[in-house]
């Protein structure tokens, strides 16, 4: 065999273009994309059948897959496949169009373009305070439109009142060198902000921890404060709370915090049973022993722990609380901050049961030490209401038996177990009545009793449109309950 020929036999062949995949794998990501997190969301909150569109969404997507693979001239074939990829697409912008309200409908082109950019720009033009704030040294007067510290008395104007209107329990604030990020906290999702420059952002918080009166420039030690805004929905106190590192720098604003932990014993989400065997803890020769409650973090312990503490008469019994942080004061309740005392958690709780109150709250419980001695009285002692931070049912009575290490101990004295989550509650104003399907039985739900349940909705109909519901602003939820 010649050299020509061997050289001739050693080329490689290409039978597939290396770089057409790409191009039909990029296009079907991207449509995927839209698909699945935008325009599936959007069917259901304008109410279409989701289930129709996605099936056509499919079907277009095969016939795309198909002319892009099988078609001789690639170069026609993509484009072709590309269009047929966005034609219901492009369909189902125009049937959504026609049930939703003028300002919910998609726009494109030039002038729409246009337009929103002249309006943001007229919008920043004219960007005015609506809050006023109340600090610790008196309320702080609006700049004057020459003062650079307009745009940071605004900008903080502007986070805080989005929170403020959205519902917001809390804003957070982390500043690092890419920027200031904030994100507010409505029954219980986050909602993430627009993000401001790192240094707007740093003065933005400077701004807002003096006028809380910690120290601006104190970027790492934990701080709180506390300041109200008032505007148009009314007054709001805020409780800021601060803590740094070496690469960041976190402000956290509670809105209202003390009015938002307190609820009714009957709002808590407590079954009736459950109720009322709490309630017998009330008796004076059952007001002894250990109550164990526990939830993650933000999953209303602290509420709960208040509400069974107001059921016993605070007039007639002796009740004290030793928490990390106090959210509240209850009327005729002795509340002790373990941060602001001197000695430990465990060495703080037995002062507390040496005075030989009633009722003691055992708040935010980490330490072994502390959990032996709320135990060790057992049932001749007061009634020690014990938190502990836990992810599960499992958790929390493994924790406790782990910290008091003695079997008998740990469970001899204990009354009662409650372990709790939050779930967000449907609004009653959007709410989407629906009939069990067969399948639900099969979970044990009695169908046969139960003639109809609800789903989230977010929007309502007014004068034959489909509009946004102005109770919960399109969530289709408001408030959260507990589920213990």
């Amino acid at each position: 065999m010649s050299i020509a020929m061997l050289a001739a036999a050693s080329e490689i062949a290409y039978y597939l273009s290396p770089w057409k995949p790409l191009f039909i794998c990029a296009a079907f990501i991207a449509w995927g994309w839209l698909v699945s997190t935008h325009l599936e969301k959007d069917a259901r909150s304008a109410h279409l059948d989701v289930q129709k569109w996605n099936a056509i969404y499919i079907v277009s997507a095969g016939a795309a897959l198909a002319i892009m693979l099988f078609a001789v001239n690639f170069y026609l074939a993509f484009p072709l496949g590309v269009i047929v990829l966005l034609a219901p697409i492009l369909m189902y912008w125009k049937v959504r169009n026609e049930v939703v309200a003028d300002e919910y409908k998609y726009k494109l082109g030039v002038d729409s373009i246009k337009g929103a950019m002249e309006t943001r720009k007229l919008a920043k033009a004219n960007r005015q305070a609506t809050l006023r704030f109340d600090g610790t040294a008196g309320e702080i007067q609006v700049p004057q439109k020459e003062d650079p510290q307009l745009d940071i008395y605004l900008t903080a104007d502007e986070l805080i009142a989005e929170a403020l209107n959205n519902r917001a329990s809390r804003l957070e604030f982390q500043l690092t060198s890419k920027g200031c990020q904030s994100m507010y906290i409505t029954d219980g999702m986050p909602f993430k902000q627009e993000s401001v420059a790192p240094d707007l952002g740093a003065k933005v918080l400077a701004f807002l921890k003096e006028t809380a009166g910690t120290d601006p420039q104190d970027v790492r030690r934990k701080q709180t404060g506390t300041f109200d805004v008032s505007g148009e929905s009314g007054n709001t106190h805020i409780d800021l709370t601060t803590s740094g590192s070496s690469n960041s720098h976190t402000v956290r604003l509670d809105f209202d915090r003390a009015e938002r932990v307190i609820r009714a014993w009957d709002s808590l989400g407590l079954l009736p049973k459950q109720r009322e065997m709490l309630d017998q803890l009330k008796q004076e020769d059952r007001r002894h022993g250990i109550v164990l409650l526990g939830g993650s973090n933000q999953s209303g312990v602290t509420t709960t722990s208040y509400a069974i503490l107001s059921q016993h008469d605070s007039y007639l019994n002796n009740i004290v609380t030793l928490e990390q942080e106090p959210l509240a004061t209850l009327e005729g309740i002795t509340h002790q901050n373990a941060q602001e005392h001197e000695g430990d958690y465990a060495a703080q709780l037995q002062t507390t049961i040496r005075r030989d109150p009633d009722v003691i709250l055992a708040g935010d419980l980490i330490d072994a030490e502390a959990a032996k001695i709320a135990a060790k009285p057992g049932k001749e002692g007061p009634l020690v209401i014990v938190s502990i931070p836990s992810s599960s049912l499992s958790e929390l009575i493994s924790r406790w038996a782990g910290f008091v290490a003695d079997p008998k101990q740990s469970f001899d004295a204990l009354q009662a177990v409650v372990y709790q989550k939050l779930v967000r509650r449907l609004c009653e104003n959007c709410r989407v009545a629906y009939k069990p399907s067969p399948d639900l039985a099969k979970q044990g739900l009695p169908i046969d009793k139960v003639e109809q349940l609800y789903r989230k909705g977010g929007q309502i109909e007014e004068k034959n449109k489909i509009i946004t519901c102005p109770v919960c602003k399109g969530s289709g939820y408001i408030g959260q309950i507990g589920v213990f």
